[in-house]
């Protein structure tokens, strides 16, 4: 009877105690999450309204949204947002071709499956760095040594990231080489967790190899599928190192996309009020992104419903 009085909320006495012993584990944890996480991006968002030299800190005076209006009105922005899309829906679109058709290939009884699974985790394994030095050092148009096997079948030597047309597909490239084991991983997965029995009923009902994975299999590891869609999204929209090592955006500004354009204008130019707007509305288009493929995908993160 104490309890029924008590609970109105909905909540038994019991219930609140577990609430609020939930939330007392769960605040340190919020409060360090806050401190790096937040506390920066609200940082940034407020140096964004400034306009702000680094070399005359002094000078930095309140502007508003002027440096947003600025970036919409640069040519030069808008090429780098329009190559940040490209760029991500090529290396999406590509590791999610690749990934399912290994991973197709890995659950079959195929000999040297086994074999193919360890060597698909090696470009996980190495660093940025390492992969994006690797690749220049076979992009060269000399001594590269993709250029030594289109030799072999009579096609002319290629300029990969020193040519305006193919640096930024070079650095999408060499991006889907790095990413795809993680697309790997997750539709391999997903596939083993289909139950047989699921796909012995179809069989039963007929279906042929093509009909039990287009009707059966991808739609049951259709929430992974799309959780492997926006975890790439993210990081192919906001990739920097690989693009600032192979080819710094260049030549001139034929690959650079909003992380390179934003790093530009915030640690060349120095113009931190410029890059910070910049950031801003990179953050912006990245989350905006999220949230299309989360809807699209019926992506449902609260487990209790």
């Amino acid at each position: 009877m104490f309890l029924q009085k008590s609970n109105t909320n909905g909540l038994s006495l019991k219930d609140k105690e577990i609430r609020r012993f939930r939330w007392a584990m769960l605040a340190p944890g919020i409060i360090v999450l806050f401190s790096i996480n937040l506390l920066p991006i609200l940082d940034t968002l407020r140096t964004s309204l400034y306009d702000y030299y680094l070399p005359a800190p002094d000078k930095r005076h309140f502007i508003g949204l002027g440096n947003y209006i600025a970036l919409f009105r640069d040519q030069r922005f808008l090429l780098a947002f329009l190559r940040t899309i490209i760029f991500m829906v090529t290396v999406v679109a590509a590791e999610t071709v690749f990934g399912l058709i290994i991973a197709i290939y890995l659950t079959s009884k195929i000999k040297g499956s086994k074999f193919l699974r360890a060597m698909f985790l090696l470009p996980i394994i190495l660093t940025p760095i390492a992969t994006a030095f690797m690749w220049r050092i076979m992009y060269s148009p000399t001594l590269g040594v993709l250029n030594y096997f289109l030799s072999l079948v009579n096609i002319p030597p290629q300029t990969w990231v020193y040519s305006e047309t193919q640096a930024l597909m070079s650095v999408a490239l060499v991006l889907i080489w790095c990413k795809s084991p993680f697309m790997i991983m997750m539709f391999y997965t997903g596939l083993l967790a289909v139950s047989d029995d699921v796909i012995d009923a179809s069989k039963i009902d007929g279906a042929n190899a093509w009909q039990q994975f287009w009707k059966v299999k991808l739609p049951l590891i259709k929430p992974l599928f799309f959780v492997a869609i926006l975890f790439q999204a993210i990081d192919s929209a906001k990739e920097f190192d690989l693009s600032f090592i192979l080819t710094r955006g260049g030549p001139g500004t034929a690959s650079e996309t909003l992380s390179v354009y934003t790093y530009t204008n915030s640690f060349t130019f120095l113009k931190m009020g410029y890059g910070s707007a910049s950031a801003i509305v990179m953050s912006a288009f990245i989350a905006l992104t999220a949230v299309l493929i989360i809807k699209t995908g019926g992506i449902n993160f609260d487990d209790s419903k």
